[in-house]
């Protein structure tokens, strides 16, 4: 190594020149290896580094479970932040998109490089190796539950569930508090739920431990509730009036509505608020992109990132990013569902919800 032309050298690309000698010594190295050493890095070097491999990939491939309104917003800032970076993104639905992950690992394609799921189906990428560690620095200004302790888990955002009630047909005072005040006679047959609950399934048994977490279950089961697909859908049936009540209502949604003057409120949940399974962001293992793929998790872990989820009503991650005002959590108890609990229990978990709560 020529050590005078390596002196004129910027710090940054001379230790990652010495980084690089060092993996080819010891073979090729994964991308999970690649961004972990760059990881190490000074915070101005680390990031240079990102920036300079990024911009030899010139694009990022993002399997995107969210709207297109939505994703929009993000792309566009991340495209502003970094104009040399174009993001790729497929939406084609939540499920579609984790279960097409999965079935393209297994054929030996790796299209993607970042994919956002639900936290509860983290577990089933994880065994099958679909996804890598990325411990960025940004993990450390997340919210409790919002990060795993291995780095496969870096949340973005998480959805509260509420009571959202019919405002024609209930008044306030009248509108059930908690879980035990659902359980009284003049609301069997009255209460709507999405049947995609496993996440409230999880908080309940969580909040209460299992056996009486099930029998509360249960018991709520026995109102005969009205079990609906979507739970837009059922924010929308609930303003039409065709159910006075819903128990497990994305408090964004429930405020979209209401802005837009539905006839709609809601209530937090007592004893405890149920968070609908964080959202995870994740990294590829064969991510084609990996510097570009770490550009923009790191983003959406910003505080500029997760301002854009606030503005959009979603329940950021960040702990510096809060609403404020009614519509907060704020000190409220929450129970978010743990991913390293429920993922390999995720099975167990929907047949408990279809056996307790449908019938």
């Amino acid at each position: 190594m020529n050590c005078t032309i390596y002196k004129a050298l910027p710090r940054w690309i001379f230790l990652l020149a010495l980084l690089s000698l060092a993996a080819t010594a010891h073979g090729a190295e994964s991308a999970e290896e690649l961004l972990q050493r760059i990881n190490q890095m000074p915070v101005k070097e680390r990031q240079a580094a990102l920036v300079s491999g990024a911009k030899r990939e010139g694009t990022v491939v993002w399997y995107a479970g969210m709207n297109q309104a939505n994703l929009r917003e993000f792309s566009s800032a991340f495209e502003t932040e970094y104009p040399f970076l174009k993001v790729k993104p497929l939406t084609i639905g939540g499920t579609r998109l984790f279960n097409r992950a999965l079935a393209e690992y297994r054929a030996g394609k790796y299209e993607y490089d970042v994919i956002n799921v639900r936290s509860s189906r983290l577990h089933a990428l994880k065994k099958v190796k679909a996804v890598m560690r990325y411990r960025t620095p940004y993990r450390q200004a997340l919210k409790d539950g919002f990060y795993d302790q291995e780095g496969y888990f870096n949340g973005i955002w998480a959805s509260v569930l509420v009571f959202l009630y019919n405002t024609k047909l209930l008044n306030r005072e009248e509108v059930p508090r908690s879980l035990n005040d659902l359980l009284g006679p003049k609301w069997k047959g009255k209460l709507a739920m999405d049947d995609d609950a496993d996440d409230w399934m999880a908080a309940v048994l969580d909040f209460y431990g299992e056996e009486k977490g099930k029998q509360m279950a249960k018991r709520i089961g026995d109102q005969d509730l009205q079990i609906r697909h979507g739970r837009s859908l059922l924010v929308q049936l609930v303003a039409a009036g065709e159910f006075p009540m819903q128990i497990d209502a994305h408090l964004h949604e429930v405020i979209r509505l209401r802005e837009q003057g539905a006839p709609v409120d809601y209530v937090f949940p007592e004893p405890f608020i149920p968070i609908k399974s964080v959202s995870a962001f994740t990294v590829a293992s064969r991510a084609p992109h990996p510097h570009a793929a770490a550009l923009l998790v790191d983003f959406m872990l910003s505080k500029k990132g997760q301002e854009i989820a606030q503005s959009q009503d979603r329940w950021p991650a960040h702990k510096a990013v809060s609403k404020g005002g009614p519509d907060d959590v704020g000190s409220r108890k929450i129970v978010v569902p743990n991913p390293d609990k429920w993922g390999p229990r995720y099975e167990e978990l929907v047949g408990l919800m279809r056996t307790l709560l449908t019938r």
